[in-house]
């Protein structure tokens, strides 16, 4: 079963990128605030954008630490047009991640810190647990900025969910299975509740 997803993936990330994509990168800071770069799988995309959660044809999806650009790799393998900014601190995984997509024109990969130049048109976004829990309260406060936009952040593996237990949130917990390991992992779909 490992082989069968293995090839599934190298033949995305092949398609889409050209290169295969496994792997992760350390951390920048050492961990410190930002935390390393990690894969997020196909499968788990898969229930994550078309289970749990719908994409509609307007929406701009951030991917917060979009490393090796995993996330957009899956929305164009399925035909996604939208807009798409990918924000990488890690300058040489962002340069190369930009390279690789740079023949979409509907991708955006910045190399920078998200903070330095948040994003104000997207309203999807997606975060596998890219930095600690001060780091997060920050992001919370900019989603709080734009709450014209509706956000909606679907946070993969959930560190510091409780950052989010105010009036101004709701969110859904789901079940996300990871088959090598046999236990799930959770999502957080977080919306800004009507009392903002």
């Amino acid at each position: 079963m490992d082989l069968l997803k293995t090839l599934k993936n190298f033949q995305i990330d092949m398609l889409i990128q050209g290169s295969f994509l496994g792997g992760g990168v350390e951390s920048i800071d050492g961990n410190s605030m930002i935390l390393s770069t990690a894969n997020s799988g196909y499968e788990q995309l898969r229930m994550i954008f078309f289970d749990f959660f719908k994409i509609r044809e307007k929406d701009v999806i951030v991917d917060v630490g979009c490393g090796k650009g995993r996330v957009f790799n899956f929305l164009l393998y399925k035909g996604l047009k939208n807009k798409m900014i990918g924000y990488e601190i890690n300058k040489t995984v962002a340069e190369k991640t930009k390279k690789n997509l740079s023949r979409y024109g509907n991708v955006d990969i910045r190399s920078e810190n998200i903070f330095n130049d948040f994003p104000t048109e997207g309203n999807i976004f997606y975060l596998f647990n890219p930095f600690r829990e001060a780091m997060m309260k920050d992001f919370k406060k900019r989603i709080l900025q734009i709450r014209e936009k509706n956000p909606v952040i679907l946070y993969y593996n959930p560190q510091y969910l409780d950052i989010f237990n105010d009036e101004r949130f709701t969110y859904d917990l789901k079940d996300i299975p990871i088959l090598q390991s046999g236990y799930p992992v959770k999502l957080a779909l977080i919306k800004l509740s009507d009392k903002t």
